[in-house]
């Protein structure tokens, strides 16, 4: 192969050069930047026998490097053979070595010299074309480091943000540059087909799916360097989505079910279907959240787990024979005979003298099975110290197992009563709700529900988390569990907000706990320390930001803040008696009296309402249901209440009374009359008051006001 073809050839030897800033392979070392490295040949020979060089190439500029580029190479295959090392002699480290049609490509230095060294060796027998590369020098990038911040909604412990089709998800990204970021550019790839630049950005993600957002930082300190870095964004619909792939069971345990600073969790082992040749029972999900009591969690199945996903097609009975059951689960539900269970149990140590987790449970078995079959799951917690185990899967209140037959609504199945049907949620069978509109793949589930225990801070328990089938392998069932709501201690809680109906009134106290009492601790109020407080609790009476540092160990610390909100009290700020004068029918517009309450406060975040007696108006129970038509009696007190229209909790009272007056009686008075002056104009000044007693007679002159008027009409409408 000829490395080019030309017309008139020329026979030339022992040159360094054919052209200004062409190189031949030969013993040395050159300082290039353009030009053409060749073997011996040139640029149309071949190379000699029995060659050996070592030829090393440098840029002319410090700081730069040298790049090759292999335009061509054909040498004799494992006998004439080039070898390249990054750095400036044959001690560097050894890019590669070449021979055949197999040739380099593009190579650069990439040590503080920016040298390239190739060594050269042909045999003794035939030569071929060689090779030729064109050479170039580069300027070595600076060290970029991208970095995406924070995320609004922030990302959850394995760095996944989740949100719902069509929210919008707020990116802060940054990037630490060895030399200078000036010129610096940011883009922003959503995964999604859309695209931002600049360091914060938004996007709303329309469509249900998983997309990697990418964000990459380029810079102009040489043009064209850069670095990226990546984040997960999981946006769901109205069904949950099954990820059975990207979490370990360790990683279920330790980085999404379990929320506390400093937790030791071990000893982490599973079962499940997996485990003899049938279907994985676990799995991570998501959902919106909204139409979904859980926006993530653990999902536990006698099934495929990965079949829970909704909306609800028909009876899930996944699972073979040679799946079994759970003594320990037996043991615990009486009767339960189990096939296809599902459990996932740890060691944890806690920090607080409670634990507790959040939970609900779902099933193929409601409605058609509800009165007489039920599958079983347990949480069965066991204290190392004393061997005690107990159940925390019980409804609320009883010490009775979640299932079927113990939370139901007979409204899907008449042949047997409702029990605790407070505690169920959602049927999606027949008379039930639509099943395209079903999160799950389950025919109903239960409401959230809080599974709980007094424990022992720093003594070792073990749980295990277990749910079968029973007596077959069909109409499986399921239990979620939320996201990080397996508390252990140290946490502060969710905000105290107005907009969560969780805020109180002021003048009322908020106590926070960590509930790890063993603990230091330093409290801060909106990022400044509160002095001595150093305790477990803090009780508050204003408004803002509190965090709290818990130290637990030398090594371990851990830091939560809450918002405390508290609702404005409100004031009675006027009142007025009612009055009516004696009728055949005496009704009383009471609310004539709430714009005088009110006052200055608005309407929009007070309702004002009246009551007959003051215990009721303290309660907000029984308020009077007519007050614009009210049926009064004299002298009867009326309690006015005026609270807040987001809790109804804040509230004033205070008390009017309606009167019911007699009607005056206008008693006839004599003329008045008086002899005209000596201008006999028949004009004089009369004192009309002199009549009040007379027209009074004997009614109290302190509960009626006389005045007079020149006509009738005038005095019908006292003008």
């Amino acid at each position: 192969m000829g490395k080019r073809l030309l017309f008139i050839i020329f026979i030339v030897s022992n040159i360094s050069f054919i052209y200004a800033q062409d190189v031949l392979m030969q013993n040395g070392t050159f300082s290039e930047c353009s030009g053409t490295l060749y073997d011996s040949g040139g640029d149309v020979g071949n190379y000699a026998n029995n060659e050996n060089f070592v030829l090393t190439l440098c840029p002319e500029n410090a700081g730069d490097f040298i790049h090759l580029d292999f335009t061509a190479f054909a040498t004799q295959p494992n006998a004439d053979i080039l070898t390249i090392y990054d750095g400036d002699d044959t001690t560097a480290t050894v890019i590669g070595v070449y021979s055949g049609t197999t040739g380099p490509g593009e190579v650069q230095g990439s040590t503080a010299s920016g040298c390239l060294t190739l060594q050269w060796v042909s045999n003794s027998a035939a030569s071929t074309d060689g090779f030729a590369a064109t050479i170039s020098c580069g300027t070595a990038c600076q060290t970029i480091t991208a970095s995406i911040d924070a995320t609004d909604p922030v990302a959850d412990a394995s760095g996944v943000v989740t949100v719902s089709q069509g929210d919008q998800v707020d990116f802060n990204g940054s990037a630490t540059f060895s030399d200078s970021g000036d010129g610096a550019t940011y883009e922003w790839d959503f995964g999604e087909g859309s695209n931002d630049t600049g360091v914060n950005v938004s996007n709303t993600f329309s469509n249900a799916g998983t997309y990697t957002v990418t964000l990459t930082v380029t810079d102009t300190n040489p043009t064209g360097c850069s670095d990226s870095v990546t984040i997960t964004v999981n946006v769901v619909g109205p069904y949950i989505v099954v990820d059975q792939d990207d979490y370990t069971v360790d990683e279920l345990i330790e980085d999404i079910l379990v929320n506390s600073p400093c937790a030791s969790v071990s000893n982490i082992t599973s079962s499940t279907g997996s485990d003899f040749g049938s279907s994985n029972g676990i799995g991570y999900f998501t959902s919106d959240g909204n139409s979904f009591p859980f926006a993530s969690g653990i999902v536990m199945t006698t099934g495929n787990a990965a079949n829970a996903e909704g909306p609800e097609t028909g009876t899930l009975s996944d699972g073979g024979g040679n799946w079994g059951g759970d003594s320990d689960l037996e043991a615990a539900i009486n009767g339960l005979n189990s096939n296809n269970a599902t459990s996932i149990e740890f060691d944890f140590v806690p920090l607080a003298n409670t634990i507790s987790f959040n939970f609900l449970f779902a099933s193929d078995e409601y409605g058609q099975y509800q009165c007489s079959f039920a599958d079983g799951f347990a949480f069965l917690l066991t204290d190392t110290t004393t061997g005690t185990t107990t159940n925390l899967a019980l409804v609320p209140g009883t010490t009775d197992p979640v299932s079927v037959l113990t939370i139901r609504d007979q409204q899907y199945n008449g042949a047997c009563n409702s029990v605790n049907e407070e505690y169920f949620d959602s049927y999606f069978g027949n008379g039930g709700s639509p099943a395209g509109d079903s999160p799950t793949n389950f025919l109903g589930f239960t409401l959230s529900l809080q599974a709980a225990a007094t424990v022992t801070p720093n003594v070792t328990y073990h749980i295990k988390l277990v749910i079968a089938d029973h007596n077959d392998t069909a109409y499986d069932s399921a239990v979620f569990l939320e996201a990080g709501s397996f508390d252990l201690g140290g946490e502060l809680g969710d905000d105290i907000t107005i907009a969560t109906n969780t805020a109180k009134c002021y003048g009322e106290t908020v106590t926070l706990d960590t509930q790890v009492a063993t603990a230091n601790h330093v409290w801060y109020l909106d990022g400044n320390e509160i002095s001595g407080e150093t305790s477990s609790t803090i009780t508050v009476t204003e408004p803002g930001e509190y965090s709290v540092d818990v130290v637990f160990s030398g090594d371990c610390s851990a830091t939560d803040s809450v918002i405390v909100e508290f609702i404005p009290n409100p004031t009675v700020e006027g009142v007025n008696d009612l009055s009516l004068c004696n009728t055949a029918n005496v009704t009383f517009d009471l609310t004539q009296n709430d714009t005088v309450v009110l006052g200055t406060q608005d309407a929009n975040d007070f309702s004002v309402a009246y009551f007959e007696t003051l215990a009721n108006a303290e309660s907000g129970n029984n308020p009077i249901p007519n007050p614009t038509t009210y049926s009064g009696t004299n002298g009867q007190i009326i309690y006015v209440r005026i609270e807040d229209t987001v809790t109804q909790s804040c509230y004033a009272t205070d008390s009017f009374t309606l009167n019911d007056l007699p009607l005056p009686v206008i008693n006839s008075v004599s003329d008045m009359l008086v002899c005209d002056d000596e201008s006999n104009d028949g004009v004089a000044q009369f004192d009309l008051t002199t009549q009040d007693a007379g027209i009074l007679g004997t009614q109290p002159a302190a509960d009626f006001t006389v005045s007079y008027h020149a006509s009738f009409a005038d005095a019908d409408t006292n003008t």
